[in-house]
């Protein structure tokens, strides 16, 4: 119960600390990037990198019947979110994808966690207007 605890606020420090980046059209720092990575990484049980090429859909299923898997799914979308905001305009393709795919990701956790969140209708508004 303890470690269900501690991951579920490791997810949602990293969640906000995207969300306000994100909001803000910051950047985030290497050093930072490099840390957020690594946490990810063993929320996620795959490197950020690899969210490129998986779809909303094979997200949804990679987290059915976890414990967290309102939150392992809310911070891939945060994190395809990131890695696009991130990307270089001639990836444009690509970047139109992660943004669409974390989009609707965010819309599946506010619509199925049973959880309402400010700063998450903030960013569903902002990337939809």
């Amino acid at each position: 119960m303890i470690k269900q605890d501690y991951l579920l606020r490791m997810i949602q420090e990293i969640i906000t600390l995207l969300v306000n980046a994100l909001l803000n059209r910051q950047k985030i720092r290497k050093e930072s990037w490099v840390e957020y990575d690594d946490i990810t990484r063993q929320i996620l049980e795959v490197p950020s990198e690899n969210l490129k090429d998986m779809s909303a859909d094979e997200i949804i299923q990679r987290y059915e019947g976890d414990p967290n898997q309102m939150g392992k799914t809310e911070l891939a979308a945060m994190t395809m979110l990131k890695i696009a905001d991130e990307m270089e305009d001639e990836h444009l393709v690509l970047k139109s994808r992660l943004k669409q795919d974390g989009l609707s990701l965010l819309e599946y956790v506010q619509a199925n966690s049973g959880t309402y969140s400010i700063q998450r209708m903030a960013l569903i508004a902002m990337l939809k207007g």
